[in-house]
């Protein structure tokens, strides 16, 4: 089983990485693929539960002064999320040793299923690294309405990258699947020269 599991998992990163490089060249060949905003979020006051079991505050697991890469995902998705986890993943590794220098946090839109348990197997079995948060479904909802993602449900999500300087109330927010290069390329442009 686990053979079967090693075999499957690397046929989907290839294939992952195919869908990443046709996003990639579709990106540098339509700019607008990628729609990028700059906002300001009010980060709602909720513990939301760490894939190690320990309740967190996301305000202040946030503001760790470290910049900021979120994302909202869950992980029985077999659509957007896979990607933006890839994404997201090739992104950590281009980052090196600076890795650790960035706060990557992944928050769950599917809580009735991602429980803590499940969160720390996903992250383990893609080998990934970031807090990995879920709850129960109100303060779900209520992180997905603070940072306009809310769709009503799990099945209507969209790929969307936040990013934000430590301590700036300025988050930028990609829209579209984005290429690896293009998020490491705004996580530079958020570093003070």
């Amino acid at each position: 089983m686990k053979t079967f599991l090693y075999l499957l998992t690397r046929v989907l990163s290839a294939v992952l990485a195919g869908v990443l490089a046709t996003a990639a060249h579709a990106e540098s060949a339509a700019p607008s693929g990628v729609r990028r905003t700059e906002q300001t979020y009010q980060v709602p006051a909720v513990k939301l539960l760490a894939a190690d079991g320990r309740p967190r505050l996301l305000r202040p697991l946030l503001d760790d002064g470290r910049p900021v890469v979120m994302t909202f995902m869950y992980s029985s998705c077999t659509t957007v999320c896979p990607v933006t986890s890839q994404v997201i993943d090739e992104f950590v590794r281009a980052l090196g040793s600076e890795a650790r220098q960035v706060n990557v946090v992944s928050v769950s839109i599917d809580p009735d299923h991602d429980t803590a348990t499940r969160l720390a197997e996903h992250a383990r079995s893609r080998g990934a690294t970031g807090a990995f948060l879920t709850g129960d479904p109100q303060s779900a909802e209520t992180v997905q309405r603070a940072f306009g993602a809310w769709r009503g449900d799990k099945m209507n999500h969209d790929p969307v990258v936040f990013l934000r300087a430590p301590a700036s109330p300025v988050w930028v927010r990609l829209e579209g699947l984005v290429s690896p290069q293009r998020l490491l390329d705004e996580y530079r442009r958020l570093k003070p020269a």
